[in-house]
Parts: structure tokens; sequence; C-alpha cells
């Protein structure tokens, strides 16, 4: 049997905000999706970086969220965070535009 062939599913948002998840996506100028290689657009670059900020003070929710559970001894803040959490990360998703395809230029390369 040869290798098994990904699907080719059109790139959404919410594909490219889960792939986008686990680091900095404002660190690269490109992006890589069913091994394409694709050069990000400026406004989507600037909505990257707005999303870093949003991602860095959630960050910093969670460190001051473990200071005060630990100091307080109190579930509240815990909840209090999930909340934010869910709410920053929403933000996050609806900062990115509807088209991801418009946003993306192939450069021709492809990853191994």
């Amino acid at each position: 049997m040869g290798k098994r062939k990904e699907a080719a599913a059109p790139l959404t948002r919410w594909q490219y905000f889960f792939k986008t998840l686990y680091y900095n996506a404002a660190d690269t100028t490109e992006f890589t999706y069913n091994k394409v290689i694709y050069a990000k657009s400026a406004a989507l670059q600037a909505i990257d970086q707005r999303n870093t900020k949003i991602q860095y003070v959630l960050i910093l929710l969670l460190i001051l969220m473990f200071l005060l559970t630990a100091k307080y001894r109190n579930v509240w803040f815990v909840l209090v965070y999930f909340v934010a959490v869910i709410v920053g990360e929403t933000v996050r998703y609806f900062l990115l535009p509807r088209d991801m395809r418009a946003h993306l230029t192939d450069t021709g390369r492809r990853a191994r």
C-alpha cells in the first residue's frame, strides 16, 4: 500500500486558529497548511501581532490566578480565569479574517 494522502480541505479561520494555537504566529511571515508554504499578508501579520498581545495578557492572568489561589485558597479565582481564557480565545478567533485564502499567497514551496 502507498502513502495515505491527506484530504485537501479548504482552509478556514477555524483551522488557522487551531494550527497557530500553540506557537506565536506573529514570529513567522509564512504559514504551512497541507504541506504547502504560504506567505502571510501584512494585514494577517498585524492580526497575529494583536493576537500575541491577547496571549500575553492571558499568561499574566494565569500567573495572577496561581498567586491569588495560593494566597486565598479559593477556587473562584480559577473559575474566573477559565472564563477569561474563553473570552480571550474567542476574541482571538473573531479577529481572524473570514477568508483566510485572501490573506495567504502560495510561495510555490512545499514542506517535506
